[in-house]
Parts: C-alpha cells; structure tokens; sequence
C-alpha cells in the first residue's frame, strides 16, 4: 500500500514530499521578521558607515613637516590669512608652515606640536573662515556701507591704522576702528554703523583732499618731500596724508601768511614749491624757478635724469637685508631710471622676501617699461631706484609674473601670468597695464625659487653704481 504523501517515480524508487505536511504559520512569521530585522541592522550600519566617512574626510588626515600637496597650499593659504605664515604658497609642509602652525596652536590653547591633525585643521579652518568672511557690522537702514578695504583705507589716512590693507577684518582694524571711535566722542563698540561710517569717510576725505593748479597737481609725496626739505614735516615720506603731514602743511601756511586749512590750493602750491626749490640750491646746481603751474613737472625731471647722468647724484649701493629693504618698504612707491636710456617710471613694492616684488604703478608706467624692454623681458636692466629721498643702485627684470590683474588679490586663482600655474593672486595694483609682479634685485638679494644671488642681477646692479663715482 502506498503512503500518503509520497510519490512513485520511475521503477517505483520513492520519493518522500511530505504533500501531507502542513506549515505552521507562527513558526514562518516570526522567521521572516528575523531576517528582516536583520537585513535592516546591516543596511543601517553599512549607510553610517559611508556617512561617516564622508564626514570625516576633511579631518581625517594628519599634515606635519614634509607633507605635500593640495591640503597642504590650503593650510598655508589660511595661515597666511590670519596673518601667521609670512612665506609663499608652495604647498609643501617645511620649517615655515610648521612655526605658522605652532603660533596658531597657541593662540588657540591647542598642544603646540605644529602638526595638522583633527582638531588643529578644523579650528584652523573655522577661524579663518570667520575672519575671512566677517565684515563690519552696519545698521539695516545705513547708507554709508564700505568695504573692509575702504575703511582700512580711511583709517590709514587718518593715522589710527597701520598694518596692511588687505580687505581681512582683524584684532588690529578692530582696534583701530575703536581708537576713531574714541577719538571723535562715538561709541567705542568697533563697529562701523551709519554715524561712523559717515564720520570716517568724511574725515579721510577732507585729509587727502589737494586742490591743484591747472594739471600739474603736487602728489601727496611731493608735499611731503617739499615740507621735508623746509623743515616743517619730520615724518616718513609715504605718499599717506595724516595728521602730521596736515600739521606741516598748516605751520607752513602760517609761516608764510596764508590760511592755515591744511589744504594745498594755489597759493600754498606755488609757494611751497618756490620755497622748496630755493632751499635747495646749491652752487653745482642754478635753483629751478618754480613760481609758475609747470615748476613741480620740470623739477620733477631734472631731479630723475640726474640720477643716469651725473657723477655726484649720490647713487648709492645698498645690501638688500641691512638697509634697501628696510628703505623701500612693501606699500613704498619708488621712481624707477633706467640707466642705459634716462626714462623713468614709477613702481609700488608689494611684495617680495628675498628681494622686491614690484608692480608698476599706473598704466602709463607699464607702457614706459615695455618701451624700454621692447616689450615684457626676463633682462635684467640698471636701474636707479628713488626712494625715501635715496638712489639706490639696482637691476629689475621686466616680466610680470604669479598674478592676474582681473582677479582680487590674495586669492586662489589658476592660469597666473608668466606660465605660473594655479596659486596665490600676487597682483595687488589694479588696472595698470600688467598682470602679477616683476622682480627688483639690489646688492646680495636672492631669488625666491633657488634662494641664491643671481649673478645677473649682481652684474647690472653694479653698473647703475658707477655712476655714483
């Protein structure tokens, strides 16, 4: 007899199937909601697991002395923001970048190994981020909103501000803003509302303000080179107009009966340069008459052709580290000759270590270069470097270099000019004819790519020295 549940295949051989077996429904479901508890656990460690790596990719790793690579030209980057890391972005971790960690590490409370771990690169980031993109506060209703640049700027002029004026709101602009504030009877809060915004601009505005004759205005430098040479002004000649170059223009006004404002208009003008023009002479050189609106253009150039031309100009060749650097200043506007052809140009220094990196200062200027160079060179050219009533004997090379004029400065940009690839933005003079920088050597100064003297340089340096004999 055969049995229920069973089945007779070919030659009998029998199969059992169990056809009379019945599931038991409990037992199946409490079955599948295990696997499928289970199936969701793993589903949900394997998201936590990706989305914790996703978070963590940006303090995962750790940078310290010879690390290399992008990271790396970031935390520079950001060290150079807060004003820690006064070298070039290369981005490779060297001696440089590890101190600039070190002095952030302790600002911060932080164990000052200058390694870039977890927590030093998110606090790194994270204060530069908020000095980066803060601005100063304004009222809603304000019209009298100006960058951080402008207000920089204004406090410069006014002599509250001397660090550099790059656009980044600090301890040092904060305090500046406060001693304007105390100054002028506003509350000291360090922000810059309508009343002081308003106040600022005025104040910088009746402080720079020059009225001149005809077209041959007198630069702020000029004033201050003129009331320096009469002994009214003992300050720097900066080209910056504050309160003592305003205090010298007033006692020369007094001293000569004219309205003491502090303003330079027609009659201040052409006495102060009539002035300046007699206290100069000397018996070698017949004084230049300067009663009339032409003197200031044609003292001008009698003084930047005898640089390349006389042998008593008082050309003087200076060692880079211990005097040139310290006389042309970065923000220092200097009067360039050219040795071999007498023209001249001027250039401000706006960068630069081992030696001074210079942009020219207007787009005329960057005309006179190519027309000197016969276009943008890498020769190295004599010069005649005028500054700070000095000439200083040294060489440039006339190819602008690591910027671009159309980007802002201090900023990371690809495609710089000279076949430098993506960096910092080192153009900081806009709308002059030129893109980046170019290099001015002066006696023992170095590159900045090898950090070695380069006997080119040396070469021509020495030759704008020989007319100093």
């Amino acid at each position: 007899m055969r049995e229920r549940g069973t089945f007779y295949g070919v030659n009998n051989t029998m199969i059992v199937f169990r056809a009379n077996s019945r599931p038991n429904p409990t037992t199946n479901l409490v079955g599948l909601r295990e696997e499928n508890i289970l199936k969701r656990a793993k589903l949900l460690l394997f998201l936590l697991l990706v989305i914790f790596s996703l978070t963590s990719v940006a303090y995962a790793d750790t940078y310290k002395d010879g690390s290399k690579g992008k990271a790396v030209e970031e935390i520079q980057q950001q060290l150079k923001k807060l004003g820690l890391f006064p070298g070039e972005i290369t981005g490779f971790f060297g001696p440089q970048t590890e101190t600039a960690v070190k002095k952030f590490q302790l600002k911060r409370g932080l164990h000052a190994d200058g390694v870039v771990g977890t927590g030093t690169y998110k606090y790194l980031f994270e204060s530069a981020s908020k000095t980066q993109s803060s601005s100063v506060k304004t009222t809603s209703d304000t019209k009298h909103v100006i960058s951080i640049k402008d207000i920089q700027t204004a406090l410069k002029t006014l002599g509250y501000y001397t660090g550099k004026v790059d656009g980044v709101t600090g301890s040092d602009t904060e305090n500046a803003i406060i001693k304007f504030q105390k100054a002028n009877k506003l509350t000291a809060d360090g922000v810059v509302g309508n009343g002081t915004s308003k106040l600022l601009l005025a104040a910088a505005d009746k402080t720079t303000k020059s009225v001149s004759v005809s077209s041959n205005a007198l630069s702020i430098k000029e004033i201050q080179t003129a009331l320096k040479k009469l002994g009214y002004f003992s300050g720097t000649v900066d080209g910056i107009t504050g309160s003592k170059t305003e205090a010298a223009i007033k006692k020369f006004q007094k001293a000569n009966k004219l309205t003491a404002d502090g303003v330079i208009g027609t009659a201040t003008k052409n006495k102060l340069v009539a002035a300046a023009s007699s206290s100069s002479t000397t018996p070698k050189t017949p004084a230049v008459k300067a009663t009339t609106a032409t003197a200031p253009a044609t003292e001008q150039k009698t003084t930047s052709t005898a640089a390349a031309s006389k042998s008593d100009s008082g050309v003087e060749l200076l060692d880079w580290w211990g005097q040139a650097s310290k006389l042309f200043k970065i923000g220092s506007t200097a009067t360039v000759t050219d040795v071999k052809t007498g023209k001249t140009f001027k250039i401000v220094r706006t960068y630069g270590t081992n030696h001074a990196d210079v942009e020219a200062l207007t787009a005329k200027d960057s005309e006179t270069i190519k027309d000197i160079w016969g276009g943008w060179s890498w020769t190295r050219r004599p010069i005649i470097v005028e500054v700070n009533n000095k000439r200083i004997a040294a060489s440039m090379a006339a190819m602008p270099h690591a910027g671009l004029d159309s980007k802002a400065a201090n900023t990371y940009v690809s495609q710089r000019s000279g076949g430098y690839s993506r960096g910092m933005n080192l153009d900081k003079i806009k709308d002059n004819g030129m893109s980046g920088h170019m290099d001015v050597h002066f006696l023992n100064s170095k590159t900045h790519g090898s950090n070695k003297v380069d006997p080119k340089h040396q070469a021509a340096l020495k030759q704008a020295a020989k007319y100093n004999k």
